[in-house]
């Protein structure tokens, strides 16, 4: 008969369903409760870097300005503009937007030497404004596909990293649909001719921006201060009326960032409630940063700028030299 043996080792005791729904509880608890923490740090993250981003945009036009005796425009030979004998456009449509003209300044050596900046960047050729007479495709024909399809590269510089909506223009250039962006020139929604002419940058008085199509700003023009002044402004990629915006090309209603009239105006379906990062109307200011936007200044200081603001002190922010100081907070 063989000898019973006995085990010196504890008996364990397995984990009983009851704990082990407990267990799984707490953890989910935890992660529930690190989850807005990380999300918080990650949206710190962003807006550190969109400020970044507008920075290097703002200065990249000083140095334009150092360069050239005057800031870039935000626009040249808009197609929607009359170029008649006396009118305010271009004899040709060359539909650029002004960042084509800064690229050298933002690394982007190699994409500036491809652009052809004597030739169009889209192919918008319409009377809906002003009755356009000129060349479509400026001194050299065909160039809306080599343009165009050049307009869809990413520069990170022109994006926020929190903005994830449309990736590409909602208009096509005529060669392909440009890479969509975050920032812009501060430019009068006017300037697209709704009423009351095209041009308004030339026309605009006391109320004029520090940029519009074939403006030639210099930072001595921007008599009410330069650190008052508002320069480049966010959108958001998705708009619900219009186009969002290219840093290559202009086409109908892209003429850059206008905050007069409030900040994240968000589309509000009949019915339902704001869509939060989708504005509601083309050339509008406002970013997916909770109760706010940036901005470049003239002296390429960037704030972050409360959509609290009423729209008078807004646009008396746009105003360069009309005597009025408003400062937004």
């Amino acid at each position: 008969m063989m000898p019973l043996v006995v085990s010196d080792r504890p008996f364990r005791k397995a984990f009983t369903l009851i704990e082990l729904l407990v267990v799984i509880a707490i953890i989910a608890v935890l992660i529930g409760l690190l989850v807005p923490a990380v999300q918080k740090v990650r949206e710190a993250a962003n807006r550190m870097s969109c400020t970044n981003n507008l920075k290097q945009l703002a200065l990249a036009c000083h140095s334009y300005e150092s360069a050239n005796g005057k800031l870039p425009p935000a626009g040249k030979g808009y197609g929607w503009c009359s170029s008649a004998a006396g009118g305010s456009g271009d004899t040709a449509i060359l539909n650029m937007s002004g960042w084509v003209l800064v690229l050298a300044y933002l690394e982007q050596t190699a994409l500036d030497s491809q652009v052809n900046k004597s030739a169009c960047f889209s192919d918008l050729n319409t009377g809906w404004c002003c009755g356009f007479t000129g060349n479509l495709n400026g001194t050299v024909a065909g160039t809306p596909a080599t343009n165009g399809a050049l307009s869809a590269t990413v520069i990170k510089t022109f994006q926020c990293p929190s903005d994830f909506g449309r990736a590409t223009v909602e208009y096509n250039s005529g060669g392909g649909a440009g890479s969509a962006i975050n920032y812009d020139f501060i430019a009068s929604r006017s300037d697209a001719g709704l009423g009351s002419g095209c041009n308004i940058w030339r026309n605009g008085g006391t109320n004029r921006y520090m940029f519009g199509e074939n403006s030639n700003t210099r930072l001595t023009d921007v008599l009410d201060g330069t650190s008052n002044t508002f320069m480049i402004g966010e959108t958001c990629r998705n708009v619900w009326n219009g186009s969002n915006l290219s840093w290559a090309y202009r086409s109908w209603v892209m003429t850059g960032v206008d905050p007069n009239g409030g900040l994240n105006i968000w589309y509000t379906p009949t019915g339902g409630t704001a869509q939060a990062g989708n504005l509601s109307s083309w050339g509008q200011a406002g970013s997916v940063h909770t109760g706010g936007a940036n901005f470049a200044m003239g002296d390429a200081s960037v704030r972050f700028v409360r959509d609290s603001n009423s729209s008078t002190t807004l646009l008396r922010a746009c105003a360069m030299a009309d005597g009025t100081i408003n400062v937004v907070d």
